[in-house]
Protein backbone atom coordinates (compact mmCIF):
# COMPACT_ATOMS: atom_id res chain seq x y z
CA UNK A 1 0.00 0.00 0.00
CA UNK A 2 1.32 3.43 -0.90
CA UNK A 3 2.30 5.93 1.77
CA UNK A 4 2.13 9.69 1.19
CA UNK A 5 4.16 12.58 2.60
CA UNK A 6 3.48 16.28 2.07
CA UNK A 7 6.58 18.49 2.21
CA UNK A 8 8.11 21.79 1.11
CA UNK A 9 11.28 20.88 -0.83
CA UNK A 10 14.51 22.88 -0.59
CA UNK A 11 16.77 21.40 -3.27
CA UNK A 12 19.02 24.43 -3.75
CA UNK A 13 20.53 24.74 -0.26
CA UNK A 14 23.85 23.17 -1.22
CA UNK A 15 23.82 20.59 1.56
CA UNK A 16 23.71 16.80 1.40
CA UNK A 17 21.81 14.64 3.86
CA UNK A 18 23.97 12.20 5.84
CA UNK A 19 22.77 8.78 6.98
CA UNK A 20 19.09 9.54 6.32
CA UNK A 21 17.23 6.33 5.48
CA UNK A 22 15.10 7.78 2.67
CA UNK A 23 15.72 9.50 -0.64
CA UNK A 24 13.41 12.48 -0.13
CA UNK A 25 15.11 15.75 -1.11
CA UNK A 26 15.95 18.24 1.67
CA UNK A 27 12.54 19.42 2.89
CA UNK A 28 10.38 20.68 5.72
CA UNK A 29 7.56 18.23 6.35
CA UNK A 30 4.00 19.53 6.28
CA UNK A 31 2.29 16.20 7.02
CA UNK A 32 3.38 12.58 7.19
CA UNK A 33 1.59 10.27 6.93
CA UNK A 34 -0.75 12.12 4.63
CA UNK A 35 -3.82 11.22 2.56
CA UNK A 36 -3.27 11.10 -1.17
CA UNK A 37 -6.35 13.19 -1.96
CA UNK A 38 -4.97 15.71 -4.46
CA UNK A 39 -8.17 17.78 -4.99
CA UNK A 40 -8.70 18.21 -1.23
CA UNK A 41 -5.03 19.08 -0.62
CA UNK A 42 -5.20 21.63 -3.44
CA UNK A 43 -8.14 23.25 -1.65
CA UNK A 44 -6.38 23.30 1.73
CA UNK A 45 -3.16 24.83 0.35
CA UNK A 46 -4.85 27.38 -1.95
CA UNK A 47 -4.75 30.26 0.61
CA UNK A 48 -0.99 29.94 1.23
CA UNK A 49 1.49 32.27 -0.47
CA UNK A 50 5.16 31.81 -1.26
CA UNK A 51 7.54 33.03 1.44
CA UNK A 52 11.23 33.49 2.14
CA UNK A 53 12.88 31.08 4.56
CA UNK A 54 16.19 31.31 6.38
CA UNK A 55 17.87 28.41 8.15
CA UNK A 56 19.97 30.11 10.81
CA UNK A 57 20.76 27.37 13.31
CA UNK A 58 21.24 23.66 13.80
CA UNK A 59 19.44 21.71 16.49
CA UNK A 60 19.04 18.07 17.48
CA UNK A 61 16.52 15.42 18.26
CA UNK A 62 17.92 12.13 19.56
CA UNK A 63 19.84 10.70 16.60
CA UNK A 64 18.95 13.57 14.26
CA UNK A 65 20.65 16.84 13.29
CA UNK A 66 18.30 19.41 11.78
CA UNK A 67 18.03 22.97 10.55
CA UNK A 68 15.44 25.31 12.06
CA UNK A 69 13.47 27.31 9.47
CA UNK A 70 12.60 30.93 10.15
CA UNK A 71 9.83 31.80 10.01
CA UNK A 72 8.33 28.51 11.15
CA UNK A 73 4.76 29.81 11.38
CA UNK A 74 3.79 29.25 7.71
CA UNK A 75 4.82 25.60 7.95
CA UNK A 76 2.88 25.15 11.19
CA UNK A 77 -0.15 26.87 9.64
CA UNK A 78 -0.06 24.52 6.64
CA UNK A 79 0.18 21.50 8.95
CA UNK A 80 -2.68 22.76 11.11
CA UNK A 81 -4.82 23.42 8.01
CA UNK A 82 -4.17 19.89 6.75
CA UNK A 83 -5.02 18.36 10.13
CA UNK A 84 -8.20 20.46 10.34
CA UNK A 85 -9.25 19.05 6.95
CA UNK A 86 -8.00 15.52 7.71
CA UNK A 87 -8.38 15.00 11.48
CA UNK A 88 -7.64 11.27 11.16
CA UNK A 89 -4.14 12.14 9.86
CA UNK A 90 -2.19 13.72 12.76
CA UNK A 91 1.45 14.65 12.09
CA UNK A 92 3.80 11.68 12.45
CA UNK A 93 0.81 9.48 13.26
CA UNK A 94 0.22 11.35 16.53
CA UNK A 95 3.59 10.35 18.01
CA UNK A 96 4.39 13.92 19.13
CA UNK A 97 2.32 16.50 20.99
CA UNK A 98 3.69 19.57 19.22
CA UNK A 99 4.79 20.58 15.73
CA UNK A 100 8.52 21.31 15.49
CA UNK A 101 9.28 22.39 11.95
CA UNK A 102 12.67 21.20 10.81
CA UNK A 103 14.81 20.16 7.86
CA UNK A 104 16.66 16.93 8.65
CA UNK A 105 20.35 17.15 7.77
CA UNK A 106 21.82 13.98 9.30
CA UNK A 107 20.92 10.82 11.16
CA UNK A 108 24.49 9.61 11.56
CA UNK A 109 27.85 11.37 11.95
CA UNK A 110 26.00 14.20 13.69
CA UNK A 111 29.02 16.04 15.12
CA UNK A 112 31.01 15.78 11.90
CA UNK A 113 28.06 17.00 9.84
CA UNK A 114 27.40 19.88 12.23
CA UNK A 115 31.03 20.97 11.86
CA UNK A 116 30.62 21.05 8.06
CA UNK A 117 27.20 22.72 7.96
CA UNK A 118 27.56 25.42 10.65
CA UNK A 119 29.98 27.59 8.63
CA UNK A 120 27.41 27.65 5.77
CA UNK A 121 24.71 29.21 7.94
CA UNK A 122 22.56 31.11 7.43
CA UNK A 123 21.07 29.41 4.37
CA UNK A 124 18.36 31.33 2.55
CA UNK A 125 15.68 29.97 0.26
CA UNK A 126 12.10 30.48 -0.81
CA UNK A 127 9.11 28.20 -0.20
CA UNK A 128 7.43 28.18 -3.61
CA UNK A 129 5.60 24.86 -3.65
CA UNK A 130 4.50 21.90 -1.60
CA UNK A 131 5.01 18.40 -2.97
CA UNK A 132 2.99 15.26 -2.30
CA UNK A 133 5.45 12.37 -2.38
CA UNK A 134 4.48 8.69 -2.55
CA UNK A 135 6.34 5.56 -1.50
CA UNK A 136 5.57 1.87 -1.36
CA UNK A 137 8.43 1.01 1.02
CA UNK A 138 9.01 4.18 3.10
CA UNK A 139 12.55 4.61 1.75
CA UNK A 140 12.17 5.40 -1.93
CA UNK A 141 9.93 8.33 -2.76
CA UNK A 142 8.70 9.96 -5.93
CA UNK A 143 6.74 13.10 -6.66
CA UNK A 144 3.00 12.44 -6.96
CA UNK A 145 1.68 16.02 -7.21
CA UNK A 146 3.01 19.57 -6.82
CA UNK A 147 1.01 22.43 -5.32
CA UNK A 148 2.35 25.86 -6.22
CA UNK A 149 2.00 28.43 -3.47
CA UNK A 150 0.33 31.74 -4.45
Amino acid sequence: MAEFALAVPFDGLGIEKVGVANDLPPHVTVLIPCPGEVPAITEVLAPFDQFDVTFTRLDRFPGTLWLAPEPSEPFVAMTEAMVARFPDWPPYGGSYSSIITHLTVAQSQLDETATLVEPLLPLASRAESVVLFTSVDGRHWQEHATFDLG
